[in-house]
């Protein structure tokens, strides 16, 4: 206790003394008049000019900047007075308790002062109505301003985080971020990082979600997976998934004509799934909102989340007022999604449609201009990933609008060509190369994907066991 001083005030100075590199998380938080007493104030205003001036706090420097009347302010000299706050800076309270201490002391003379001003101003007939409103307006936005809690990390506490991020990944063995489980994926779009905003775009049919799927579950056996989807229940996609691991017929099961040893290998496959932590949400409240506070309270029931799936974006509601095209709309989304991704710090994967002009162009070809949103819908994501399958747009739509022999035999030619195969394409990587297009191969009977050098018919379920 330094005998006439605040306490307070003088165990915080001598907490910065002791640690300088922490002043500049607070030169900007706890503001002059927090400080009550005319040495510590002189003191807290020389550490704000040397910080200004990008000089080291220390003895010596504030010695140069701090002018006081020693006798006035019952000190011997500036130097004895900071080593006896640096020898009382030893405490309960650290500095983060003490700041707030003293915020809270000027907040409060804040308060008193500006209400004694505005009753003032009143009583002598200075200010309307209008005017009162206003100025109480802008001097209450001023002191929760003043209120907030410390704004942004420093680059200390990034870089603390960064490398306990590299230190996890040298126990595990593992780079940073997920794989997508598929080694041309992998080479294609990179490794999938925290608080990523991703796509899948692709049309209607041609297995966004069966692709979707697949990295989901690849993803749960390392951390918790959420799917939001406003299209399936969980009982259809889990229906799904025991079909891809199976191979038992879907129309099979449609029909009600599969055998007990089908039945049997969906048991099977569905206990090998026992303990996965791929969870699905079904809502018809596809808002904004909505998704985070399911976001939120996943990451709080299970202790982390390692992904979060979308489908689809054009059911998402951006919550922004005024009337928007289809295109505008899923701008506005991916927006919100981005912003999401990064404040939740979780990857976030939405799935996306494309327009008729896909099945309306002659050709095989996917476009990120088929996509709504296009261009702008890319800016606002990490990566975007385009899939299709040449083979069923073929069938589907190519085959039936063929008007010769000449046309239908080039169309049976590409069809061979792409007969259980996708195409994919890399249509931005932001930490990589994109521009790339690969081809994956693609089992119908399982909905799933694979490496084209691997089995299609292998054990789907071999991760499991």
């Amino acid at each position: 206790m330094i005998n006439g001083f605040p306490a307070n005030e003088c165990e915080f100075l001598g907490l910065i003394l002791q640690e300088p590199a922490s002043f500049h998380g607070y030169r900007s938080r706890v503001p002059l008049d927090a400080f009550t007493n005319l040495t510590t104030r002189a003191v807290w205003d020389g550490m704000l000019r040397l910080g200004k001036a990008g000089t080291d706090i220390s003895i010596p420097a504030l010695r140069e900047v701090v002018k006081l009347d020693v006798e006035q302010a019952g000190i011997p000299n500036v130097p004895s007075f900071l080593m006896a706050c640096v020898s009382q800076a030893n405490g309960d309270l650290g500095l983060k308790d003490l700041a707030e201490i003293l915020c809270e002391r000027a907040l409060q003379a804040h308060i008193t002062a500006f209400a004694s001003d505005l009753m003032k101003k009143v009583n002598e007939g200075r200010l309307g109505a209008e005017e009162i409103a206003l100025e109480g307006s802008s001097a209450l936005a001023n002191l929760a301003a003043a209120r907030r809690p410390q704004v942004g990390k420093s680059i200390h506490e990034a870089g603390q985080a960064y490398m306990e991020q590299l230190r996890q990944a040298q126990v595990s063995g593992e780079p940073r971020g997920h794989d997508w489980g598929i080694r041309t994926l992998d080479d294609l779009m990179g490794r999938i990082v925290m608080g990523d905003f991703g796509l899948i775009i692709g049309p209607s049919g041609h297995g966004k979600s069966a692709l979707a799927r697949n990295l989901a579950n690849h993803i749960a056996k390392r951390e918790p997976v959420l799917t939001i989807s406003a299209e399936e229940t969980p009982e259809d996609i889990a229906a799904k998934d025991l079909i891809s691991r199976t191979g038992v017929s879907s129309e099979a099961l449609e029909q009600n004509t599969v055998n007990l040893s089908e039945i049997e290998a969906l048991a099977v496959a569905n206990q090998a799934q026992h303990g996965l932590p791929s969870f699905f949400e079904y809502t018809d409240d596809m808002r904004i909102s909505n998704i985070e506070a399911c976001i939120r309270a996943f990451k709080h029931t299970n202790g982390g989340c390692g992904a979060v799936f979308i489908d689809t974006i054009d059911d998402v509601d951006p919550e922004v007022k005024g009337s928007h095209s289809s295109a505008e709309t899923v701008t506005l989304v991916c927006r919100k999604l981005d912003k999401l991704a990064t404040r939740l710090q979780v990857p976030i994967i939405g799935l996306g449609q494309v327009k008729t002009i896909y099945n309306e162009r002659p050709d095989i070809s996917l476009r990120l201009s088929d996509s709504y949103g296009g261009q702008a819908v890319r800016n606002k994501a990490n990566w975007v990933l385009l899939m299709h399958r040449p083979q069923k747009k073929l069938s589907d739509v190519l085959f039936k609008i063929a008007t010769s022999d000449k046309e239908r035999d080039q169309r049976k030619a590409q069809y061979e060509e792409w007969k259980d195969k996708a195409e994919v394409t890399c249509a931005k990587r932001r930490r990589g190369r994109d521009g790339r297009v690969l081809k994956i191969g693609w089992s119908g009977p399982r909905t799933s994907f694979f490496d084209l050098d691997d089995d299609p018919q292998g054990d789907f379920d071999e991760d499991f066991r």
